[in-house]
């Protein structure tokens, strides 16, 4: 029975990686290469599971990235690392606004926002991914395939075909690791 899990998963995964839209790649790697020539900030957010894909963003590209390319300026930040501030803000305000409020601090024009969720409909991701756009700034969300708050209003929607958390939590980190790796190869 667990062989069969194994090979349907992997089915699964592989079907996914190959009807996911490429463009929409080569469109966040422009994104993100700009962001890197122009020193500007890349913030990757996300709640569970994609908490932890947006901290290993932060490090593939901070470290991986960065020591191989050192004219590059990567300044990937993940808004879940100071655990103390962010609670901070969800006991004192509320969690809805843990990322809106940590940007109001952070965030220049013309940064970019990441959202990693497989909803799509946190509310705190939304809010804070409503500040950016309000705040002249670019915002991407890397989601499922169904219809959701952050694919509404980001300016560049990437739906992963599959409503399998895990297969989509998966791809958040093949994204990461294709676009970092051929940044850092190029």
């Amino acid at each position: 029975m667990f062989k069969d899990f194994i090979s349907n998963y992997q089915s699964e995964y592989i079907s996914t990686l190959e009807n996911l839209e490429q463009n929409s790649l080569t469109e966040l790697l422009s994104l993100v290469e700009n962001a890197m020539i122009k020193g500007q900030n890349v913030f990757v957010l996300g709640n569970g599971g994609s908490s932890a894909s947006a901290s290993h963003w932060v490090c593939d590209f901070n470290k991986g990235v960065g020591l191989e390319k050192r004219e590059l300026k990567a300044r990937f930040i993940s808004l879940t690392d100071n655990v103390p501030v962010m609670t901070a803000y969800g006991n004192d305000i509320s969690y809805s606004k843990v990322f809106v409020e940590q940007l109001k601090n952070l965030i220049r024009k013309d940064d970019l926002v990441i959202s990693l969720s497989v909803s799509g409909n946190s509310e705190n991701l939304v809010l804070a991914q409503n500040y950016a756009k309000d705040q002249g700034n670019k915002t991407v969300c890397i989601t499922n395939n169904q219809g959701n708050l952050l694919r509404e209003s980001a300016d560049l929607m990437i739906s992963v075909p599959s409503e399998n958390y895990g297969i989509v939590e998966d791809v958040h980190m093949y994204i990461c690791h294709v676009l970092s790796q051929y940044i850092a190869q190029k």
